[in-house]
C-alpha cells in the first residue's frame, strides 16, 4: 500500500477534502469552525492524504513564517480510523514540512487527541501566545 499527500487539484478532490474534514472535524466533534476557501491562501497548504488511489484523509500544514510547520484540521475518514493510517499522514506531513524548509511541527491537540501526537514524537510545549480550553499545545522537531 502506497501513501502520498497532494493538494487537492480538481472539483471533486476539494469535495473529498471537505467531506473527510466534514465528518470528522465537525459532525463529531462538534465544532463549529468556519474556514475559508483555502485553494489561494498563501503559506497555507490544504493537502488530501491518499491511500493507492484513494484519497482517505486530510491536513492544511501552514507555513509560521519562523522555522514551523503548523499542523491542523488534520483527519482520518471515520471509516478507516485505528488503522495505523494516521501515524502514516503524520510521517508524510513531516517529510512535506521539511521540504519546505521547517524544523519543527506544532499542532493545537484537542485532549482525547494527545495520546496520538505523544505517538508520533510530539511534546506538549507552549508554542503560541494564546490559551484555547480543552486543547493542548504541542511541538516536534523535524530532523
Amino acid at each position: 500500500m502506497a501513501y502520498r499527500l497532494a493538494p487537492p487539484c480538481c472539483r471533486s478532490d476539494w469535495d473529498e477534502y471537505h467531506r473527510i474534514r466534514q465528518e470528522v472535524l465537525l459532525e463529531s466533534q462538534k465544532y463549529a469552525l468556519e474556514h475559508p476557501d483555502e485553494e489561494d491562501e498563501p503559506g497555507h497548504h490544504p493537502l488530501l492524504f491518499w491511500q493507492d488511489d484513494r484519497p482517505i484523509g486530510t491536513i492544511r500544514i501552514d507555513e509560521l513564517g519562523d522555522g514551523a510547520a503548523a499542523m491542523r484540521l488534520v483527519a482520518i475518514d471515520p471509516a478507516l480510523q485505528g488503522q495505523g493510517h494516521g501515524a502514516a499522514l503524520l510521517t508524510e506531513a513531516e517529510r512535506f514540512a521539511r521540504a519546505l524548509g521547517c524544523g519543527r511541527a506544532v499542532v493545537y491537540s484537542t485532549t482525547e487527541a494527545i495520546g496520538y501526537y505523544e505517538a508520533g514524537g510530539f511534546t506538549e510545549d507552549e508554542w503560541a501566545d494564546c490559551e484555547i480550553a480543552g486543547v493542548a499545545q504541542m511541538v516536534k522537531a523535524l530532523g
